[in-house]
This record gives C-alpha cells, structure tokens and sequence, in this order.
C-alpha cells in the first residue's frame, strides 16, 4: 500500500503540519510506503525513513509571493503545483496508491484537489480547519468577533466582511473557494478524516454529499512520568496563538476578575492587548516541542477559551494526560473530552464572566487535585497515541482501496 500525502509544509509550523508529518512516520513504521509532497521547507529530519520518499515542490508561501495580484491568483489556483501534482500522481501505481490532503491553502492552492480527483486514485483529506468549504477557514466573523451564523458561499456568506484583513481580501478566498468547491464536487467518493466527534457533526454538513465520514483524534506524543499534582500549582495556562479567535482577550479578563495568577504561552497581535487588560498576567514566548509538557506541568489548569469552533485543540489532551484539568469552551471539539464539573470546566463561547466563574472554582486545593486526578483517569481510558492513529489511518486507507 501508498499513500501520497500532502502537505504545504514540510516541517513542524503547527499542528497541521506536525500530524501530517508524524502521521507519515509512523505509518511508514507500520509498513505503509509513503511519498510526502511539500512546498515550504525545511524537510523534518521525522521524514528521514526507507518507506518514505520526499517529493518537493519549489514553492512559496501565498501571501510571500511578490505582488498581491500574484499572491491572489496563485492562492485562487497555483497552476505550476497542478502540473506537479499531476505528474506526481500519474506515476504511481494503481490499485496500490491512494492519495491523502492534509493542508494545501498556503501553497498548493485547490489544484492540489483537482489533481488528487483526476488522478483516478482514491482521496482521503483530514479537516484541520475549515478551508474545505468555508472562504475564511475559522466559520468565523473576525469584523463581529462572534461565530458564524451564515450557510458558506451564501450570497450572505460571500456579501460579508467578515475576513480578519479586509474585504478585498475575503474575496480573493471567495474565488479560491469557488474553485476548491468545484474542485471537491468532482471527487467520486471521498473521505473526510475529522479530528473529533464534534467537527464531525458540524463539518459533515457542508461537504460533498458523496463524501464518507470518519473521526480520527490526532495523536500527542506522551510524557513518561506520573501525573502531576495540579493543586501544588498557582497559575493558570494559555499555551497558543495570541489571535482574535482564540479568545485570548477574554482570558487576560476573566484572569483579572477571578485574581487568579495567569501565564500566556505563545506569540501573536494580541500581546498587547493582553498586557493591557491584564497588567498581572505573566506573556512568554513560545517554547521549544519538548518542554510543551514542562510548561504545562507547572500550571493549575490549562485554558482553552476559543470563539470559533475549532476542531479538536490538542493542548487540551496533552494536559488531561499528565493530569492537568482544563477549561474550555463547548464550541470546540475539545469539550466532547470533557465531563463538566468532573475533570475540567466547560464554559460558553466569549463568556467572561462563565470563564472567571470557573478560575475562581479552580482556586479551591481540593477541587483542583480532585478534578486533576480525575482527567488523568479519563484521559488514560482511551490515550490519543501515535500507535492507535497510525492503526486507525490505516484501517481507513484499506477501506478507500476496497
């Protein structure tokens, strides 16, 4: 068995990239022959195996690509990345090879759909995000700063500015939705990989009536050491991105409001806003992969306050396995991990004052140590391990060869 994966990226810039890349490895250990097609290097040194081919595309980053026309006509459809996905996918063999998109928005554009359905291989895409039919990829309003409420690519969806740039912008993602759409329609049967039950059910809606449907949770790499006492510590974690809709604002609010110690673990354009409505609140940068577990094994619960409906944040699973509870909003796929009350707290999308309610709950030792121990325990029920993606992923590959 193949699988051509592909992938904008070929290192770790994220979790996209980091599952696409250790999904390969593994794979490639359990026996699958892998070709990895990327645009943007460095080549992960985890892509160094015998069952794994690396093929790279000479690319560049949309927005990085000189003019903004140019930028917009290669993000609406890269033609130079169709001819080499094309090309790379008529070689292989039939019967034996299938094709798997993990992330194409940042260089490979829709072409790289369209190459995968007319190559007359089977086509398997995992649902980072929500590029495959939305224009802004979040189901977000950036301008409302709320969720959306619109049917994508609605005359309302696409009379809407609601991008994070600008509205020029948005329909520059409009177009490169139209051919992404049209490029989807013309896939026989996929299959859709979600990351959660809950993207499942919100995303399956949206796409191709043909499509087939399966969950597969990304895998964390473990630590290998016991549960820590979440009760010994003070302050709680936001570990990610400082953007909009990762609610970080709301956070450094609720903190303030609770009087409860705050540490922002990351980078973005919110740096300042945080520091501004929280003049307390401890901002670091990112850390490296292998002290993420370090980090958040000093923290009495880890918070993941999302506004948008994002699909499955590992960060919450990474905590829950060391036993760290976690407080997060129930428009995530990470709140269908979570029995409210029990071993975290869930709280409503931009709910300041439901999120201070729950910092304040977590300030009590007992609580904190009860609830700790408790999403160690459901964690371990049922552990997000490479062996059971790798065993998963494969069972659905065999499914898409019969």
């Amino acid at each position: 068995m193949r699988a051509v994966i592909i992938s904008d990226f070929g290192s770790v810039n994220g979790g996209a990239a980091k599952v696409a890349i250790e999904s390969a490895r593994g794979l490639a250990e359990a026996g699958v022959e892998i070709v990895f097609a990327c645009a943007i290097g460095p080549v992960s040194e985890r892509l160094d195996h015998p069952r794994i081919s690396v093929e790279h595309f000479a690319g560049e980053e949309v927005w990085q690509v000189g003019s903004k026309l140019a930028a917009a006509r290669q993000g609406i459809w890269n033609a130079r990345a169709y001819t080499f996905l094309s090309e790379l996918l008529a070689r292989q063999p039939r019967g034996e090879a299938l094709v798997h998109l993990h992330q194409w928005t940042k260089v490979f554009s829709p072409a790289a759909i369209a190459a995968a359905g007319e190559s007359g291989l089977p086509v398997a895409l995992t649902v980072h995000d929500y590029f495959s039919f939305c224009p802004v990829g979040g189901y977000f309003d950036f301008k409302a700063n709320a969720l959306c409420q619109r049917r994508p690519m609605s005359i309302g969806c696409m009379a809407c500015n609601c991008d994070r740039s600008s509205y020029p912008h948005k329909l520059v993602r409009v177009a490169r939705q139209f051919r992404s759409n049209r490029a989807m329609s013309k896939l026989e049967a996929p299959l859709f990989i979600h990351v959660s039950d809950f993207a499942c059910r919100f995303a399956t809606p949206f796409l191709p009536e043909q499509a087939r449907h399966v969950v597969i949770e990304n895998m964390i790499d473990e630590p290998k050491h016991s549960p820590v006492d979440a009760a010994r510590n003070r302050h709680a974690l936001f570990l990610g991105r400082f953007t909009q809709e990762k609610g970080v604002d709301e956070l450094a609010k609720a903190a303030r409001a609770a009087d409860m110690p705050i540490r922002f673990v990351g980078e973005g354009p919110l740096t300042g806003d945080i520091a501004r409505l929280n003049p307390k609140a401890e901002i670091r940068g990112w850390v490296p992969p292998e002290r993420v577990f370090d980090e958040i094994a000093q923290a009495r619960c880890l918070v993941s306050p999302s506004l948008w409906y994002e699909p499955g944040p590992l960060v919450v699973a990474e905590a829950r396995s060391i036993g760290v509870p976690v407080i997060v909003t129930r428009s995530t796929g990470a709140a269908g991990w979570v029995a409210d009350g029990e071993d975290g707290f869930l709280v409503d999308s931009g709910d300041a004052v439901g999120l201070a309610n729950a910092l304040v709950r977590l300030k009590d030792d007992e609580r904190a140590g009860t609830m700790g121990a408790a999403a160690y325990r459901s964690y371990r029920a049922a552990p997000l391990t490479t062996a059971r993606h790798v065993e998963r992923t494969v069972e659905c590959y065999r499914s898409l060869m019969s």
